[in-house]
């Protein structure tokens, strides 16, 4: 792969996101590679925006999208974030409190370290004369540029205990992988970079570790019912809304299911056919297995195709040496 400026960029960004999105284009890259594509990057065509990838092979012509599913690369962001606010209370050593964060919500903007330390200090001064007991039940809201922090304190048993930061907790949030793939393939339609009459695929990064491959028929299509899907209780569906097929122009959904140079090892990688596709991609293009559907009235009749090589094998990575040191690091 002959890097260009965008990939390099994304290549050494300290963002999660941007460095995971090169990252997840170099394993979709040397896939192509690896099972006998031409692969040309960033194809020209009719508007200034191009897919990822174009590959060919023999009279097989494909054009291929990369996307992340971000709810996990969001959530490192907001640790990090959190993280920052963390080493402000660590700083304050040796004082007469364990100092509690709950995390309401987190803001890109930046909290001020004065302030959040004078805060503390007024709740400590309001904290006087009540044991932890009491102090359990005390909470006072910190709120600056979008954060919303509830701060409470429990009194040290010795004054010699050197660190101040107690418990940080915050509110769980519903992660819903659903609306992030229906999210990433409505916005990678082809018609965003002029491509009609050749088919399209859309390849999709999602690190979710709760979510199981099955669940793609019902986000596509609508009710699974097992060896079909009822498509007459579809809804908000990828393929299929308010009883007519939709996302027509997009022949496929390349899955990749915890695919990084971490979790390669335990990776699910399918490919999901559009039975509504105007230019449909063709079986056994790629050596990974295959869901396909055959419409029968108000029925998607499932069918699997077991196509499947070994990840390690499709990407020729020795197996053995990653086993040994996945990060690629030099511990010795």
């Amino acid at each position: 792969m002959v890097p260009d400026s965008e990939f390099l960029s994304k290549l050494r960004s300290k963002n999660d996101k941007q460095h995971a999105a090169a990252m997840f284009e170099l394993i979709v890259f040397t896939l192509l590679q690896k099972t006998g594509y031409q692969v040309q990057i960033h194809p020209s065509g009719p508007k200034a925006t191009a897919p990822d990838f174009l590959g060919t092979s023999k009279d097989i012509i494909v054009y291929l999208e990369c996307t992340l599913c971000g709810n996990s690369f969001e959530s490192s962001e907001n640790e990090r974030r959190k993280e920052s606010v963390e080493d402000i209370v660590r700083q304050i050593q040796y004082y007469p409190y364990f100092i509690n964060l709950d995390f309401k919500s987190v803001s890109a903007i930046s909290l001020t370290p004065r302030k959040l330390r004078n805060f503390i200090d007024q709740v400590r001064d309001v904290s006087e004369g009540f044991d932890n007991k009491e102090l359990f039940h005390k909470r006072y809201l910190y709120q600056e540029n979008g954060w919303r922090i509830e701060v409470s304190l429990l009194r040290k048993s010795s004054q010699t205990i050197k660190t101040s930061l107690g418990y940080v907790s915050q509110d769980a949030k519903v992660i819903s992988s659903e609306r992030t793939i229906i999210s990433a393939l409505n916005d990678k339609r082809p018609s965003k970079y002029g491509i009609s009459g050749t088919p399209y695929v859309i390849c999709i990064c999602i690190n979710d570790m709760f979510f199981h491959v099955e669940e793609m028929h019902s986000i596509l299509f609508g009710t699974d019912s097992g060896n079909y899907i009822d498509l007459s209780h579809s809804h908000n569906r990828g393929f299929f809304f308010h009883d007519k097929p939709v996302n027509t122009s997009v022949s496929a959904i390349f899955l990749f299911k915890s695919t990084d140079l971490i979790t390669i090892g335990s990776s699910e990688w399918s490919i999901w056919h559009n039975p509504f596709a105007k230019c449909p991609l063709g079986l056994y293009q790629f050596p990974v297995k295959e869901y396909c559907f055959e419409v029968q009235g108000n029925r998607l009749v499932k069918k699997e195709i077991q196509n499947e090589s070994g990840i390690f094998d499709l990407l020729d990575i020795d197996q053995m040496l990653y086993d040994i040191n996945p990060k690629g690091t030099d511990e010795s």
